[in-house]
C-alpha cells in the first residue's frame, strides 16, 4: 500500500491493530484466559456476536449495502469479526447435543447475511455448517432442509451480487502487489494460502470438525476474491479480518493445549 502511496493514516490502521491484536493473542494464550468454554458463555457470546451483525442493518450502507458498524472514522466489517465465534459455539453446541439451538443460530446467521447482502461471507459460512451440521445430526429431514435452505441462499446471494465498486487497496490489493513485480505476488499467494492450514491439517485433538469448518470459512472466502469484488483478509485495507482471523487463532491455540475444550 505504501509503495502505492495510499496514505499512511489508512494503512497504519492495520499495522496498529495487527500489534494491538498480537498483545492480546499473547495475554489472552499465556495468561490461559478462556472465553470459548462454560455453557452460559456459550449462549452469551452467541447471541452477542448475532447481535451485532443485526445491527448492521441500523447503519446508513451503501448502495443498500449493510455490513459494517462505523466506529468515528473506523468502520468495521461485523461479519468477518464475528462469524469465527459464531462459528465455534454453533460447534460447540452441536457437539454437546444442542443441536436445535444450534441450528436455528445458523439459519439466522444464514438470512441475516443474506439479507446484508454479503455472498462471499455467507458461503463462507453457509458451506461449513452444512458441513457440520450435517454430520452431527441424526435426522435426514434436518440434514436436507439445512442442505436445501443453505444452498438456495447461498446461490441468490451470488446471483444478486451488489454493485459496489471495488478499492484497489482493500478488493483490489492483489493487483497492486502484482503491479510491483511477480516475485511479490508469489510472495503474496503463499502468505495468502498459509492462513487456512493451521485449522484444515492440524486441527486440536478435541476439537477438529470446528476447526476444519473454520479453515473451510477462511478458504472459501480467499477463494471468493477471484470472481467476486470482496476483501482480502489480512493483505488489503480492514482491521475487522485481523481482528476475526486472531480471533479463529486464540481459539485455535487455546483449544490445541487445553486439556478440556468443551464444559
Amino acid at each position: 500500500m505504501y509503495l502505492n502511496h495510499v496514505p499512511a493514516l489508512v494503512w497504519g490502521q492495520n499495522i496498529v491493530c495487527f500489534l494491538a491484536m498480537c498483545l492480546i493473542y499473547w495475554i489472552v494464550v499465556t495468561y490461559k484466559f478462556d472465553f470459548f468454554s462454560g455453557s452460559k458463555h456459550k449462549t452469551i457470546l452467541l447471541s452477542l456476536a448475532m447481535c451485532l451483525i443485526l445491527l448492521t442493518f441500523l447503519n446508513p450502507g451503501m448502495e443498500g449495502v449493510h455490513r459494517w458498524i462505523s466506529i468515528g472514522i473506523i468502520r468495521l466489517n461485523i461479519a468477518m469479526i464475528v462469524l469465527p465465534i459464531i462459528m465455534i459455539r454453533i460447534g460447540q453446541l452441536v457437539q454437546t447435543k444442542e443441536l436445535g439451538l444450534g441450528s436455528i443460530a445458523a439459519i439466522g446467521t444464514v438470512f441475516m447475511l443474506l439479507l446484508q447482502p454479503d455472498a462471499s461471507q455467507l458461503a463462507g459460512f453457509a458451506i461449513p455448517m452444512m458441513i457440520l451440521i450435517g454430520s452431527q445430526t441424526k435426522s435426514k429431514r434436518l440434514r436436507l432442509f439445512i442442505l436445501s435452505v443453505f444452498s438456495v441462499c447461498t446461490i441468490l446471494s451470488w446471483v444478486y451480487l451488489d454493485n459496489l465498486p471495488p478499492v484497489n487497496h482493500v478488493e483490489g490489493i492483489v493487483s497492486m502487489v502484482a503491479d510491483i513485480g511477480f516475485l511479490w505476488l508469489i510472495m503474496a499467494m503463499v502468505s495468502l494460502a498459509i492462513l487456512p492450514i493451521p485449522f484444515l491439517l492440524f486441527p486440536p485433538e478435541n476439537a477438529g470438525l470446528i476447526s476444519r469448518c473454520i479453515g473451510v470459512y477462511y478458504l472459501i472466502i480467499l477463494v471468493a476474491t477471484v470472481p467476486g469484488n470482496f476483501p482480502v483478509p489480512l493483505m488489503g485495507y480492514g482491521l475487522s479480518p485481523i481482528i476475526g482471523y486472531f480471533i479463529s487463532l486464540i481459539w485455535y491455540m487455546r483449544s490445541r493445549y487445553a486439556n478440556q475444550v468443551y464444559r
